[in-house]
């Protein structure tokens, strides 16, 4: 199965991501911090991709859906969710600033990173 590697955020996950807290859980081949969003409880909340839609859409569930994987996330794209708002096209205005969180597979883990300003 491929991964849509641009799924749009919507309004709903960007309010569902506000609240949460990054926690590092491990580093990238080349040493950049990855994590998962939790909630106040230290709930993990995954990152996943919804197949809907042409480029499919970014969503956080508190329990892994059936058949989904969950994508870990470089603090700058979490960031970038937890403090943006939505854009034109499923993009996310932060800081002055358009993007994309994109997809990637780095070994056998699924990340999700900025993709810069669009």
């Amino acid at each position: 199965m491929s991964i849509p590697q641009k799924p749009v955020a919507s309004t709903q996950l960007l309010a569902t991501a506000a609240p949460l807290n990054f926690r590092a859980t491990s580093r990238d081949r080349s040493g950049s911090t990855l994590g998962v969003l939790i909630d106040a409880s230290g709930a993990q909340q995954h990152l996943v991709i919804d197949a809907s839609g042409a480029e499919g859409t970014w969503m956080l569930s508190s329990a892994l859906p059936t058949g989904h994987a969950s994508f870990l996330l470089y603090e700058s794209a979490a960031n970038v969710l937890r403090g943006g708002n939505l854009g034109e096209g499923g993009s996310i205005s932060y800081q002055g600033a358009q993007y994309m969180i994109e997809s990637s597979l780095d070994g056998n883990t699924r990340t999700a990173k900025v993709s810069g300003s669009v």
